[in-house]
């Protein structure tokens, strides 16, 4: 029997991810979660920490109350650490200048409040992802706790699209020292982070295609049916529109954030798990992305998460102008335009069956990308 001592396992690279609105466990997938899932699979040690979780969230409707008795504690799900960080209070966005004022005051020592969990794992990382939004006012305490952690901004969203805060942005540019990359998912927002030219790179949203090797049947009963899935800027008054001009077409509309009484032909439902959404996507005539108008929205054309999707199970998709890009089977409307939005309805619906294949980069591409944006020759952005 050989003495020999078995070869050292490799250490496990420690990853942080830091959100202010999602957490893990949710049913929902967004990219962020796909990164976590990623991240984990790929043998990272992953722990996912949520944050701005508090009474004032119950008043909002957050998609994470169903997880209000499991904050402040860390629970293991699918390989990822989480922790949802529930406070008593947390600073938001008032839209009001006096009241923004006031909380403009309140982010910093909501940034500062003592949490010893959180703290020992923002120590104990190799690289610390902040996603894109309030979770960078912790910006200099990672720095202060883990001076020699790798800390990526990955930006997902711009600030002025999803109505961040404006300390947020000051507080981001303020401590951008502290930052070793920025990855963005489209080359459209980049004029919000010059301050970060010389560190910019790309890393878009990716396929798991296990996810969908057995989608299931079709749930629908329609001969013709449209599905709209997630959240972000949602517009009901599409619905409102369109429906009611095309009567033989089932509307259904998932995870919208929202309860709404649409016209008889739309079916509203409730924020379902990824993989359920599915057989609604694949068995689709069309695909809906009813964002609203908000400031700076066309990045939305290269990063929708919705729009990727129902391109890779080739269906047509409905989406306001801004945010169809060069993608000829988009059809675009003028937003609060209810002519323009049945005109695009019926110019997607002619396009049904017509989709071509496209490849996507898997989800552990993406993420690696991420952590290792300089691994990607092509990943770089140079900004002007």
């Amino acid at each position: 029997m050989s003495d020999k001592p078995a070869p050292a396992q490799p250490k496990r690279s420690r990853v942080v991810i830091l959100s202010a609105f999602q957490d893990y466990r949710t049913p929902k997938r967004a990219s962020i979660h796909q990164v976590a899932h990623a991240l984990a699979q790929d043998g990272c040690d992953v722990s996912f920490i949520s944050t701005r979780f508090s009474l004032i969230s119950k008043k909002k409707g957050d998609s994470r109350l169903f997880l209000w008795d499991q904050a402040n504690a860390w629970h293991k799900v699918d390989g990822v650490n989480c922790y949802l960080w529930r406070t008593p209070l947390h600073p938001f966005a008032t839209n009001n200048a006096v009241a923004d004022a006031v909380m403009a005051k309140l982010f910093p020592l909501f940034a500062r409040l003592p949490n010893a969990d959180i703290d020992g794992a923002f120590q104990a990382a190799d690289y610390i992802v902040i996603e894109s939004s309030v979770a960078a006012i912790f910006l200099d305490r990672i720095k202060r706790l883990n001076p020699t952690a790798k800390i990526i901004y990955y930006a997902t969203d711009r600030l002025d699209t999803v109505g961040a805060h404006p300390y947020v942005r000051s507080h981001l540019v303020k401590n951008a020292r502290h930052i070793d990359h920025v990855c963005l998912r489209s080359t459209k927002m980049v004029s919000d982070f010059l301050w970060a030219k010389d560190r910019l790179y790309r890393a878009e949203f990716g396929i798991d295609p296990a996810d969908f090797e057995t989608v299931g049947p079709s749930p629908y009963t329609a001969q013709r049916n449209a599905v709209a899935v997630g959240s972000m800027l949602f517009d009901e008054s599409f619905f409102h529109a369109v429906a009611p001009q095309f009567p033989d077409v089932h509307f259904h509309v998932i995870g919208c954030g929202k309860s709404f009484k649409g016209p008889d032909n739309v079916f509203v439902h409730k924020e379902m798990p990824f993989r359920a959404t599915l057989p609604y996507i694949k068995h689709a005539s069309i695909g809906i992305a009813p964002y609203r108008l908000a400031p700076g929205v066309e990045y939305l054309a290269e990063s929708s998460l919705k729009l990727g999707q129902y391109e890779y199970l080739q269906i047509p998709a409905v989406c306001p102008d801004f945010a169809v890009g060069t993608n000829p089977f988009r059809a675009g409307y003028v937003s609060n335009d209810p002519a323009s939005m049945i005109a695009a309805t019926e110019k997607a619906l002619a396009l049904a069956g017509q989709v071509p294949a496209r490849h996507f980069s898997t989800w552990t591409e993406v993420a690696d990308r991420v952590l290792r944006p300089e691994n990607y020759p092509d990943a770089r952005i140079v900004a002007d």
